[in-house]
């Protein structure tokens, strides 16, 4: 834990330029230069947990601060819904998009902020976006969520994941059997659906036939992975049982097409492909630390994370996978990338805060 803290610490000092502060207002946002505005919810709140954690780990108590002001920012720009406007690839002069990466991202973020600060602002906001995601469940399935409103003509079966996370999380903070209830449903159907196509292999999406609509992504399969790690411990016993073997299957799959890089066969989704940058990968491994292959994997990349932040800063996050039109904003940032990488040291130094309590 020493060494997370001490990269939790090095991340936060990087992205403390980015923070605006109101006095008068007493408001903390935070800025993405790369969008030229503030940062989105998600990405925001990335940042609060961070500083949140670095206030606990590292004994910085001012930082609780900024941690609960980032979340009270995040909660005034949630939409009515529940939901978070995303503002990446969209159109110039179009309405940002809703998507639930966003929210399922969101989630863990605001769980620690809310653990750590006691901010009413987290735990209101990460309630409210679950209470949007039950609005969501798909006509065809009840067990998948779509994936955002304007993308109801298939399944994809990462954003059924971060659903399920979001009412994990929820359901600790409420207790409202509802939200545990979905989650455990949408398991069961991550379990019928993985190696149907391809031995080892969740695609990125299916059409509601069970025809593959989008095929099989390393990124995709580590988040459904890792962002089922929490939620493991809520499930009915039987159902925990049947989930493990499904997903150290997947994680022994991610190793061994990593060790072939990325390929259409691997990464269908273009925009995924630059594996060092997709910080879910380190962490669905991370949870695996008695496959060699996965630990010697973390360790390299917490190494070179450490010595990279160390010579270039946020820079180190720069993507690499570039999708350049004019009339839209970026696919990504820089300061996107960071963010999620700040939220993956928050689900790797969930479990001492959550103890600590």
């Amino acid at each position: 834990m020493d060494r997370i803290a001490r990269l939790i610490s090095q991340l936060a000092a990087e992205m403390k330029p980015l923070l605006r502060h109101d006095p008068a207002a007493g408001t903390w946002t935070i800025h993405d230069e790369e969008l030229g505005e503030e940062a989105s919810c998600c990405t925001t709140i990335a940042a609060a947990a961070l500083f949140a954690l670095d206030a606990r780990l590292g004994e910085r108590p001012d930082q609780l601060e900024i941690a609960s002001g980032l979340a009270e920012d995040v909660r005034r720009r949630q939409l009515p819904s529940g939901a978070f406007s995303q503002p990446f690839y969209v159109r110039k002069g179009e309405a940002n998009t809703i998507d639930i990466a966003e929210i399922g991202a969101s989630a863990n973020s605001l769980y620690l902020v809310h653990q750590a600060t006691g901010s009413q602002a987290a735990k209101i906001s990460l309630v409210a976006s679950a209470d949007y995601l039950l609005t969501q469940v798909a006509a065809e399935n009840p067990a998948a969520i779509y994936k955002n409103p304007n993308a109801k003509n298939h399944d994809v079966l990462n954003g059924d994941m971060y659903a399920a996370h979001t009412f994990g999380r929820a359901y600790e903070l409420t207790g409202n059997r509802v939200y545990l209830d979905k989650a455990s449903e949408i398991v069961a159907h991550l379990i019928r659906r993985f190696g149907v196509h391809s031995d080892g292999w969740w695609p990125y999406t299916e059409n509601w036939d069970g025809s593959v609509g989008m095929g099989n992504s390393v990124s995709y399969q580590a988040t459904i992975v890792t962002f089922a790690h929490p939620l493991k411990p809520l499930l009915p016993p039987a159902l925990r049982k049947k989930w493990e073997p499904v997903s150290l299957a997947a994680t022994e799959r991610i190793l061994t097409a990593l060790a072939d890089g990325p390929n259409d066969d691997n990464e269908a989704p273009w925009w995924c492909r630059d594996w060092d940058n997709v910080p879910e990968i380190l962490l669905a491994l991370s949870h695996y630390p008695a496959l060699p292959d996965a630990s010697r994997y973390v360790a390299e990349r917490l190494d070179a994370i450490e010595a990279g932040l160390g010579a270039k800063g946020l820079q180190l996050f720069e993507p690499k996978v570039r999708h350049h039109e004019p009339d839209r904003t970026p696919v990504t940032t820089t300061f996107r990338k960071a963010a999620t990488m700040a939220a993956v040291f928050g689900h790797l130094a969930a479990p001492s805060l959550v103890q600590a309590e």
